[in-house]
């Protein structure tokens, strides 16, 4: 089973659950839509756009734990690791589905909330047209990649938890909980100095002329993401060592 094979298929298994979730957010909308008068707009915009965001990151980041114990509550991770397949590939492979279809879901809930809403209520999430075009997708598409990789962050950061956990033989729970919150815990420590070093990269531009610009330093960023790659290889690693065909 090539990796082709392996994330087709973990796209089939979690696509319903997304294509539910995408019924759902354009419902939501079409009830803001007939729901509109005499709603305040900040409380619009967290049910409109704040609300569907951190609902989809909780149902990724939940599936990424669903996909390994469903693996090995069945047992049919011993007949992966009998694939002539690296355990990262494996790995891999449920990551890129999940991130794939989290893609597809936030472009799903953007384009809705554009078609459905922000065509409506342009003026109120423009600021009365304070804010230019460019100035809002500036914002939206440095949220994007950011909200992107911490997901993919706390997803590598969970399989590492859940293997760690598969370890011992007792105290599974307690040894995944730690696993969590010590590895959160110590990327927290070693991030400011570790993102110092990166002081000569380039910094982002967030927002545009017609608001407060911010110039983030993309040292953390380029940190969080070097710190991903290598969570995710460290997980094979132990994917590899602890599963025994």
């Amino acid at each position: 089973m090539s990796f082709r094979n392996l994330f087709r298929k973990e796209w089939r298994s979690i696509f319903p659950l997304f294509a539910a979730y995408s019924a759902l957010v354009v419902l939501l909308y079409l009830i803001l839509l007939f729901k509109r008068s005499g709603m305040d707009n900040d409380v619009m915009f967290i049910l409109a756009v704040f609300l569907p965001f951190l609902f989809i990151s909780v149902i990724a980041i939940g599936i990424g734990y669903y996909q390994l114990h469903t693996e090995w509550r069945t047992n049919s991770i011993y007949l992966l690791l009998s694939l002539p397949v690296r355990g990262w590939k494996v790995l891999t492979a449920k990551l890129a589905a999940v991130i794939a279809l989290l893609l597809l879901q936030l472009v799903w809930i953007g384009a809705s909330f554009a078609l459905i809403l922000l065509r409506v209520h342009w003026d109120e999430f423009s600021g009365n047209g304070e804010l230019s075009l460019t100035t809002l997708l500036n914002v939206a598409f440095n949220s994007f990649w950011m909200y992107v990789l911490v997901v993919l962050f706390l997803l590598a950061v969970l399989q590492f938890a859940y293997l760690s956990g598969q370890l011992v033989a007792k105290f599974k729970w307690l040894v995944v909980m730690g696993a969590f919150v010590g590895a959160l815990w110590l990327v927290m420590r070693i991030s400011p100095p570790l993102s110092g070093l990166l002081s000569w990269t380039p910094e982002i531009l967030y927002g545009g002329k017609d608001t407060d610009v911010m110039y983030l330093h993309s040292g953390p960023f380029i940190l969080l993401l070097l710190l991903t790659i290598g969570l995710i290889a460290l997980n094979g690693y132990i994917f590899e060592k602890e599963v025994e065909v």
